[in-house]
């Protein structure tokens, strides 16, 4: 990557994490998108299922009320056309799906969103980018393909796999709070309004400020407290990760990447949580909210049952979203050709991942990786 692509990646990266504070600038952030790899209409969907609500609704290169029509009169068509809903829900978060690669070229050609609507506009292929989906939210980001522009190419999803993390984090911390756009003398009033604890930190985990829940949290040293001037946790790898991830986003936001989000606190009492981590120093708005922060420590309730820490899995080992969902596929007792099935790739792509687990992790057979597994959940 020459240096200007990466300048230019760092600049869609700020302006991502800026959408946290102003959610409106989504679509503008979606049209950038577009405009650097080529494609023709941008999505981004993420809705709560607490009470039904968009947490962020936004196109680029379409209408936003034809999006949602389409929703409701195509529905059912949408999820046919990327596989059905079980085949969706197996797709790895974080992770670019080409259509075309994941589901038969009959069963698309043959779907009648498609028929109807994408390719009498030229859309003859898509990627999909799953960014949440548990019992609180779920999201995901769609680009679609002009047949001028030819196939979608490893450079497309490369790049949104680097931009995907960033995103997850952005719509995820978006949901802890309802507001359209913060300035800096009202930011302080709006943490002490949330119910979730927030901590503004420097770059060495020093705390800043925190809000009225934080500090409760602080004062009863549950579930975050202070450690030699730095925030912590009881954990001293939770802390490590944690406070890696608070200097990594003082250092170079954009190389942030999976780390800081939904980093899982395990309590011995209590119900479990978990931090997220948002870069404040870059980005006009984000730089103002405090002079000394270096990142925004959201610490809220955990939105899912007992589950394998992908934190630990991408901070250890350094898996990818891809092979952290073959390692849990495998853990649940698939067999490669279902993987393949399941994830709509090749038998000989299931392989290369699992071989890069067996790797990056030391271990040598499938049943190391479920003890591996069985010590990295995350306990209720």
């Amino acid at each position: 990557m020459q240096q200007a692509s990466v300048e230019r990646f760092s600049y869609l990266i700020g302006g991502i994490y800026d959408c946290v504070l102003a959610p409106e600038r989504w679509a503008d952030i979606l049209n950038e998108i577009c405009a650097e790899f080529g494609f023709a209409t941008g999505a981004l969907s993420v809705a709560s299922l607490t009470n039904m609500k968009a947490v962020v609704n936004a196109v680029s290169g379409s209408d936003l009320t034809e999006m949602t029509r389409n929703a409701i009169g195509y529905g059912a068509d949408i999820i046919e056309l990327w596989g059905g809903a079980e085949r969706i829900r197996q797709y790895p978060l974080g992770e670019p799906i080409v259509q075309s690669q994941a589901v038969r070229q009959e069963i698309i050609s043959g779907n009648r969103y498609y028929r109807e609507w994408a390719l009498p506009k030229g859309l003859f292929d898509a990627v999909a980018v799953g960014l949440v989906r548990d019992r609180m939210m779920v999201g995901n980001a769609i680009f679609s393909q002009h047949e001028s522009a030819g196939a979608i190419d490893d450079a497309q999803v490369n790049g949104l796999r680097l931009l995907a993390p960033h995103i997850r984090r952005a719509v995820t911390i978006s949901n802890l709070f309802d507001m359209k756009t913060v300035e800096a003398t009202t930011f302080a009033a709006t943490m002490e309004a949330l119910t979730v604890g927030v901590v503004l930190a420097d770059e060495e985990s020093r705390i800043v400020h925190s809000n009225a829940a934080a500090t409760a949290m602080l004062a009863a040293g549950d579930p975050i407290t202070t450690r030699h001037g730095r925030i912590a946790v009881e954990s001293a790898t939770t802390s490590a990760t944690l406070q890696s991830a608070v200097a990594q986003a003082a250092r170079d936001e954009a190389a942030l990447g999976q780390k800081g989000i939904g980093i899982a606190v395990p309590r011995p009492n209590g119900a479990p949580l978990v931090i997220h981590v948002l870069p404040l120093r870059r980005g006009h708005m984000r730089a103002r909210l405090a002079q000394r922060a270096a990142a925004a420590l959201f610490v809220a309730s955990a939105s899912g049952p007992p589950q394998m820490s992908h934190v630990a899995l991408n901070q250890l080992y350094d898996l990818t979203p891809a092979e952290i969902r073959i390692f849990e596929l495998i853990c649940e007792g698939h067999t490669r050709d279902a993987i393949s099935g399941l994830l709509g790739v090749s038998v000989a792509t299931v392989k290369t991942h699992l071989l890069h687990v067996f790797e990056k992790t030391g271990c040598r057979r499938q049943v190391d990786l479920v003890r591996l597994a069985k010590s990295l959940t995350f306990p209720l």
